[in-house]
């Protein structure tokens, strides 16, 4: 055996002893991802990786010389859903990505990875997503519209339905707004080990020690540095109305979660 080899499997038993249990972390937008991912891969530091938006993209970007940027905001997904099934045969233990929940690596990896993701109330989630993409040059979710005419695009469709978008496990061309995406990602809500909700983090880190064995702590990352005053859209009861509306397909998921954990 070569001097490479035995490094390789005294690593690989070093990850045995201290990283048994291995996990996909599924980042969904806006509810306290990125803070999370982070506390998880600290403690995975043997072994772990991450895929992410924005490079995922620039990289389809290059490959496939393409500009229609709305579109490839949805076509991206299949090559992060590759990168997410590379990383898990190579045997990663600890993945925190922004990929959607794939029902190929579940059915491949169930008896060894368990999935974890964190959840936020819809219209609270449709809010920050908005000002966090706002205005940002440059970026691929870059939002251009002001908030009320943002309201009455198709990309606030699917910005309401991100949690639909992110679990239902459904081929790209079906719209996450429709009842078909809704009821597979309320089902597929079982087949995680944990879900979390933003705004009660200590059980969520409870539930994570439990099924992971490893102790995290959450910090605050990522969150909007703007500090000027602005004024809450939702106070006008009519556009909290449409922005409802337009979560209703998140919302029903969060329902959903909701009964499941007993709320």
């Amino acid at each position: 055996m070569s001097a490479v080899d035995r490094i390789k499997q005294m690593k690989q038993g070093l990850e045995d002893r201290l990283l048994p249990q291995r996990f996909v972390y599924h980042h969904i937008a806006k509810c306290g991802g990125t803070s999370v991912g982070r506390a998880l891969r600290k403690r995975y530091l043997l072994s772990q990786a991450t895929v992410t938006p924005e490079e995922t993209f620039r990289a389809f970007q290059a490959f496939t010389g393409r500009n229609d940027r709305v579109d490839m905001m949805v076509d991206v997904f299949d090559l992060r859903e590759q990168m997410l099934l590379y990383h898990m045969f190579h045997d990663v233990r600890g993945l925190s990505l922004h990929v959607r929940f794939s029902n190929i690596a579940w059915e491949h990896f169930k008896d060894r990875y368990k999935f974890i993701t964190i959840l936020r109330e819809p219209v609270k989630r449709f809010v920050s997503h908005y000002h966090w993409s706002h205005g940002k040059s440059g970026a691929f979710g870059r939002i251009e519209e002001d908030f009320e005419p943002f309201l009455d695009t198709e990309r606030a469709r699917l910005v309401g339905a991100t949690f639909v978008e992110n679990l239902c496990g459904l081929p790209k061309e079906i719209p996450s707004y429709s009842d078909e995406a809704v009821a597979a990602a309320i089902a597929n809500l079982d087949k995680f080990a944990v879900v979390g909700d933003l705004a009660d983090l200590p059980r969520f880190e409870t539930d994570i020690r439990r099924e992971l064995g490893v102790k995290v702590k959450i910090g605050h990352e990522n969150a909007r540095s703007r500090t000027a005053v602005r004024r809450n859209e939702l106070d006008d009861p009519v556009i909290r109305a449409k922005v409802e509306a337009l979560c209703a397909p998140d919302i029903a998921v969060w329902n959903a979660y909701l009964a499941k954990r007993g709320n």
